[in-house]
């Protein structure tokens, strides 16, 4: 069969237009395209005879061999039967705004079509009209009107429903010999009950001049311009261990998502997003409650486990046990993680040995055993190993501290001795599983989506860095340099990746992770998307980020740096600054004990670390050891010799030490204030192109290498939480992919400005007041009142002084705000959803938090303080929810 494909799109002078054929398997065929005109490209190619369907997509290529894909993934079309000859006639696809439609969340949830109208092609048809479109309510289809008898002569109620049998491509078969070219029309949007055009296309007349009869001939058009408002929606944002329910466990767990389910359907929302919930135990302790510290990206926790769903203990006593501990851990207003997995983990044991043989020998569980093996086995053997050592840290282990396939697949075999204690592991995230599913299915049924959190980073100690090391930078920390949240930055202590060495196989690792996500969530927020465009990379010997550097990035010679007018001074620029007036400003009284204890002279009033303090983890080491709470002097002291070890105005590049990085917020230290008016003023202008130039071109490169490989191994909808040092980069990559952006009030991307407005956030957004890094919008208000203050009379609105606490009234015009936004997405922690109620709102809202970012020890314990019955018993606080979304729009 011969098949001709035509392309209307404007190449940049030196691209070439491609056309790439998938076959079943997934491998490819390229065409190079010729360009026939301005903006037109054509190739033919051969097919198969009886081909039914075709795969295909377009792409341009560069002269350096670069590849871009067009938006919206790999076109399929259907071709009819005994087509001889073929003429496609296709525009390229570039971002409208529809790709997000495309996801599971619309195609299986919002936009899901229980019956589809079918219009049944003539044996003699040869020309096919064809919009591609997703963005289409259910109760909705799409018509056309044309400037022909078959096509309604533009009468309105003549017009044709086009078959939708190939959702999201509309269609309508003809023949060429019942219309006299050109051919001129429009699709329309009607109500499927009352046949109501609910809107015209916004674009101009679509227009066909003419086609060849002796061929089929299939024109997909570009977008539908609506001009009807787009779909909108709101939900709900909390961990699932906030969860409170008279049924859980001292901490929410997969079950109560289900009620919060209800919540969601009761009020008129539709999505709830969670938190990461992978296992995290590395210490069995409350160190291991912090949820983006993965021990495994497939592995989820095993607190989360409703406990009955799994079995009832045989033994009365034992139940009475259990029941008694349920009492008490649900009284706590925190969740109390430590405990609560101590608890769990008996009742895991005892059901363990009641219950393991017959679910290994279900047909259920054999299937979750062969879909998951690739990482459940390392898992099993790697949660085994870690309990036996008394540690995670794998390279104290005393045998498999290096990972070896073979042996790990015949520890983890039924015929090893220790098949018994890692098989436990096996039943545990078998169970987390079918829980998870039921309650995924749940959530679908009563048209609820999920979303989840995908963290930027593992665990140093994890199964993924103790089976795949050569995929991570161990030797690096990965962060986030200053911001709002932390003058110091963040150092999370997760390795960086390897990203040269990912990208070998085509980004496999991440692509695994979203196809096992893909199984649970219909959603995900890409936690720190900056770090596909370049991460904070943090030497391992390093507390604070402040010594920090983005990794990739370029950074400067000694000859980059003079050509400046710098004069470089290797010590002065890349050793501490240790003056005496340096120590004595930051340690004041204390100085002279830091100079006697931590410091050795080293010229004229200058010093430098004692051998034992020469970096910020030895200094963070010698603290933790005191066996007593730190004084004041001691944190101090710690603090200012954390402090000390940042008194540097460059840092040396760590994969080439003759380059350097201008160090983060240098303008605050004292190694710059001591240097002369000419010298700062040179630093200032090479930070600023460092910092906010330098990079843009690359790091979009960057991302664009990863992102659209790593996003397409799934069809869910994605979320970037784009917060923080934002490149110049970040918004165009996001619109290209068309990836929803993170929109918060308190935290404006606008250069200059102190507060964003929800009415400014763009459609594709999230919109929300706060996250989990934040005070909610009660406990805010009332940490800086001059700050309260300007935003109740500039964000708000209102005159007059600002009250001191945030009444229900004033809560519920931040959330109208924000509902008022044009983003797709309003989705609202549940604390500031109570806020609007003075009964329901909690009274010390400073409880409220869930994460300090600037605590790497913050226990994540925050819990509802009403249960889930409690809260859908309010049938007055939850009417007004629902109120206020529909009046909305949402």
């Amino acid at each position: 069969m011969q098949t001709t494909f035509h392309l209307k799109h404007k190449a940049l002078w030196g691209q070439t237009l491609y056309l790439f054929i998938y076959e079943n398997s997934g491998q490819f065929v390229e065409y190079e395209m010729n360009c026939v005109k301005d903006d037109e490209w054509v190739v033919t190619v051969p097919l198969a005879d009886k081909i039914k369907e075709i795969s295909y997509r377009y792409a341009t290529k560069e002269k350096n061999g670069s590849v871009e894909f067009e938006l919206d993934g790999i076109r399929k079309l259907i071709i009819p039967e005994n087509a001889k000859k073929v003429e496609f006639r296709d525009f390229w696809c570039k971002p409208n705004g529809d790709s997000p439609f495309n996801t599971i969340a619309f195609t299986d949830i919002f936009f899901k079509r229980k019956r589809r109208k079918v219009v049944k092609p003539n044996a003699d048809d040869n020309f096919i009209l064809q919009l591609r479109c997703p963005q289409i309510e259910p109760n909705r289809h799409f018509a056309i009107i044309g400037n022909q008898k078959v096509l309604g002569n533009w009468d309105v109620s003549k017009k044709v429903c086009l078959d939708e049998s190939n959702f999201p491509i509309w269609s309508i078969p003809l023949n060429t010999k019942d219309i006299k070219f050109p051919l001129e029309y429009k699709y329309l949007i009607v109500d499927s009950k009352t046949d109501e055009v609910l809107a015209w296309d916004g674009s101009p007349n679509r227009r066909v001049e003419k086609v060849d009869a002796g061929k089929l001939t299939m024109v997909t058009d570009a977008s539908f311009v609506r001009t009807i408002p787009s779909w909108k929606t709101a939900g709900v944002a909390i961990p699932v261990f906030s969860l409170r329910s008279e049924e859980s466990f001292g901490t929410g767990d997969f079950m109560d998502l289900k009620k919060m389910v209800d919540w969601a359907k009761l009020t008129g929302q539709s999505f709830i997003q969670i938190l990461p919930i992978n296992d995290t135990i590395l210490y069995h302790s409350n160190y291991d409650s912090y949820p983006y510290n993965a021990v495994s990206v497939y592995a989820l926790h095993p607190n989360y486990l409703r406990l009955e769903k799994m079995g009832i203990p045989t033994k009365k006593s034992d139940i009475a046990y259990f029941e008694k501990k349920k009492k008490e851990l649900n009284k706590n207003d925190f969740s109390d993680y430590q405990n609560v997995l101590s608890e769990k983990w008996k009742y895991f044991k005892i059901i363990f040995e009641q219950e393991s043989e017959q679910v290994f020998q279900s047909n259920d569980y054999k299937i979750f055993f062969e879909n998951n093996k690739e990482w459940l086995v390392p898992y099993v053997v790697f949660s085994y190993l870690r309990d036996k050592n008394g540690t995670p840290e794998f390279g104290k282990w005393s045998e498999h501290s290096v990972y070896n396939k073979k042996e790990i697949d015949a520890l983890a075999s039924p015929k090893s001795v220790i098949y018994r204690e890692v098989s436990f592991f096996y039943f545990l995230q078998y169970h987390l599983h079918t829980q998870l599913i039921e309650v995924r299915d749940y959530a679908h049924s009563k048209g609820v989506a999920l979303k989840s959190d995908v963290p930027i980073g593992v665990s140093p100690r994890s199964v993924d860095a103790w089976v795949e090391p050569e995929l991570f930078n161990t030797a690096m920390q990965a962060g986030a340099p200053p911001d709002d949240f932390s003058v110091t930055g963040q150092n999370w202590g997760f390795p960086t990746y390897n990203w040269d060495e990912m990208a070998k196989d085509g980004y496999q690792w991440w692509k695994k992770r979203f196809r096992k996500f893909v199984e649970y969530f219909d959603a995900y927020r890409i936690d720190h998307i900056l770090g596909f465009f370049r991460i904070w990379e943090i030497p391992g010997d390093a507390v604070w980020a402040l010594t920090g550097s983005f990794n990739p990035a370029l950074p400067y010679s000694v000859q980059d740096l003079q050509s400046y007018g710098l004069w470089w001074d290797e010590h002065r620029f890349l050793k501490p600054y240790l003056k005496e007036h340096v120590v004595r400003a930051i340690f004041g009284k204390y100085a002279d004990d830091v100079m006697r204890e931590y410091l050795v002279m080293d010229g004229w009033q200058n010093f430098k670390f004692k051998p034992e303090f020469d970096t910020q983890k030895k200094v963070e080491a010698y603290f933790a050891s005191l066996d007593y709470n730190y004084t004041e002097k001691e944190l101090k002291i710690r603090d200012g010799l954390y402090a000390l070890h940042c008194e540097v105005l460059f840092v040396r590049d760590k994969r080439n030490p003759q380059m350097v990085h201008p160090r983060i917020s240098m303008h605050s230290s004292h190694t710059f204030r001591d240097l002369d008016e000419n010298t700062r003023r040179i630093l200032d202008k090479i930070y600023v192109e460092y910092f906010y130039h330098r990079h843009n071109e690359f790091w979009k490169e960057q991302a664009l290498k990863k992102l659209p490989a790593i996003i397409s191994a799934t069809n869910m909808l994605v979320c970037g939480e784009d917060l923080g040092m934002v490149p110049d980069s970040v918004p165009e990559v996001m619109d290209k992919l068309e990836l929803l952006s993170l929109e918060i009030q308190r935290m404006p991307k606008k250069p200059g400005a102190e507060f964003a407005m929800p009415e400014d956030a763009p459609y594709l957004s999230v919109c929300t007041t706060s996250t989990h890094d934040m005070n909610p919008i009660c406990a805010w208000w009332e940490e800086d009142y001059a700050l309260t203050q300007r935003f109740y009379n500039r964000a708000l609105g209102l005159q007059g002084p600002a009250p001191e606490v945030c009444s229900p009234l004033i809560a519920e015009k931040i959330v109208e705000q924000h509902l008022q936004s044009d983003a797709m997405l309003v989705i609202l922690p549940w604390q500031d959803w109570m806020a609007m109620d003075k009964k329901l709102a909690l009274k010390n809202p400073h409880a409220e938090r869930i994460n300090v970012p600037a605590d790497p020890r913050n226990f994540w314990c925050y819990r509802m303080h009403l249960t889930l019955e409690q809260l859908l018993s309010e049938k007055k606080f939850n009417a007004k929810v629902k109120k206020m979304i529909k009046e909305s729009g949402r």
